[in-house]
């Protein structure tokens, strides 16, 4: 191998903050969940099906802004800084227009947007979810310039600095939340009041660190910036297929919790939990594979193709490592999950079941199916991950879920997750095809 573009020492730097920043950006909603959890089931369930549209418009955000990193990384492998800057530019304008726009969306479809999908639950879930829903609309233009920012400093290699800011936002989510919902009494309004000015504050200081904090590119001011056609269509032809792919899979993953909510209160609430701690165990696997946009995009500019594979391999199996030991954990400590969120004997047992098999499957299939996939999107693979991800989420995800509950009613809200694991299956399969081919590492950017 040539000289190799980062050594072992910085690979670990740019990954483990990453690792950290994940774990404490889900931390968010989970914070959100435990602190609501006091005043009942229905406020836990108000708030988690929130978040599921929550997390679908934080995903959208994230990975439109990573189609713009994939760009900014591969010009910057090429020496081409001024390139670069100017990519950065056009995805900052791009990614807040789209903000503003799903935040119009929240306001003007707020009660008809959980109506379509959430129309069975009960009233009080309802109310308390109308609440939840408004004042994460005010938020999206906040996480908008969070997911851009931070995703630009990590394609600089400046990942400590995007995960002090998402400690000090989790800091202050926290504090506001005792002080809003314990304090003041404010409940849900209290919790998603916390978030929305814990984003906004922090999402603001990281946009200024990429304009004054970093010394690698030469972004001007604001008010200097000319939109051209060619450099956002270079954004948008790597943005917009993450961007697909990312919002389908959330897309689906609605529509099966549509099926959830037909299961009952219970249901929802084992469910939600569930999720919120699995998320969690995700984040290492998620931290390096946003790692590997800056590692994998960086060694593809410079032309370096077997470096490329080389990190990929390396830190698919730092994932498999980190990962399984998560999921060990989880699996042992599900019961005392169970009580931490004061569910009920029935609830808790589902959630436990949910927990136990989760660990099991997440360990031998998570990281082939997914961290896989941010090294053939750091290539510029991004329109094979798309139509990949359609496939398996339509095919196994959502239609298998249907199918094994028209199948095996009694089991409930379970054939959800065994459709999902069936989704990961496949979905690892088809990552591994095209990872031992070359294809992919012929997508690099012009």
């Amino acid at each position: 191998m040539n000289n190799p573009l980062f050594t072992k020492k910085q690979v670990y730097n740019l990954i483990i903050p990453l690792i950290m920043e994940q774990l404490l950006m889900a931390a968010v909603g989970m914070f959100d969940v435990i602190m609501v959890s006091g005043l009942g089931e229905y406020a836990i369930s108000a708030v988690s099906l929130v978040d599921f549209i929550n997390q679908l418009i934080n995903s959208a955000l994230t990975a439109f802004s990573t189609g713009g990193a994939i760009l900014c990384s591969q010009y910057i492998g090429k020496k081409r800084a001024k390139d670069a800057a100017d990519a950065v530019q056009h995805l900052a304008m791009l990614v807040l227009i789209l903000g503003l726009g799903l935040m119009a969306a929240a306001f003007w479809g707020n009660r008809r947007i959980l109506g379509q999908l959430y129309g069975s639950i009960e009233p009080q879930v309802m109310e308390n979810a109308q609440i939840y829903f408004w004042l994460s609309g005010i938020s999206y233009p906040f996480i908008a310039l969070f997911c851009c920012s931070a995703a630009i400093m990590r394609a600089l290699g400046y990942t400590r600095l995007s995960f002090k800011a998402s400690l000090v936002m989790n800091l202050m989510n926290i504090v506001m939340n005792a002080i809003f919902i314990f304090g003041l009494g404010w409940g849900v309004f209290g919790a998603g009041f916390a978030s929305l000015l814990s984003r906004a504050a922090v999402s603001v200081f990281l946009f200024f660190m990429v304009l004054k904090g970093q010394t690698i590119l030469p972004v001007p001011s604001p008010l200097q910036w000319r939109f051209t056609r060619r450099r956002a269509a270079a954004v948008f032809n790597l943005s917009v297929p993450t961007t697909l792919e990312s919002s389908m899979f959330y897309i689906g993953r609605l529509l099966v919790q549509s099926l959830v909510t037909s299961f009952g209160t219970s249901a929802i609430a084992a469910n939600a939990v569930s999720l919120t701690v699995t998320e969690f165990l995700h984040m290492p696997g998620a931290g390096a594979g946003i790692g590997m946009i800056t590692i994998v995009g960086q060694c593809i500019g410079a032309g370096e193709k077997e470096q490329a594979r080389r990190y990929s391999v390396y830190l698919i199996r730092l994932v498999y490592i980190l990962q399984g030991i998560c999921c060990v954990l989880s699996m042992l400590f599900a019961s005392l999950i169970g009580d931490l969120y004061n569910l009920t004997d029935a609830t808790k047992e589902i959630a436990v079941w949910m927990l136990l098999t989760h660990g099991v499957v997440c360990t031998l299939i998570w990281p082939m199916g997914f961290t896989t996939t941010n090294a053939l999107k750091a290539a510029g693979d991004v329109r094979f991950t798309m139509v990949m991800s359609f496939a398996v989420m339509w095919i196994f995800r959502v239609g298998g879920s249907y199918f094994l509950v028209w199948l095996f009613p009694e089991l409930g809200v379970k054939c959800v997750w065994i459709a999902m694991y069936c989704d990961w299956l496949f979905r690892a399969i088809a990552c591994f095809l095209r990872f031992r081919g070359e294809a992919w590492l012929c997508k690099g950017v012009k």
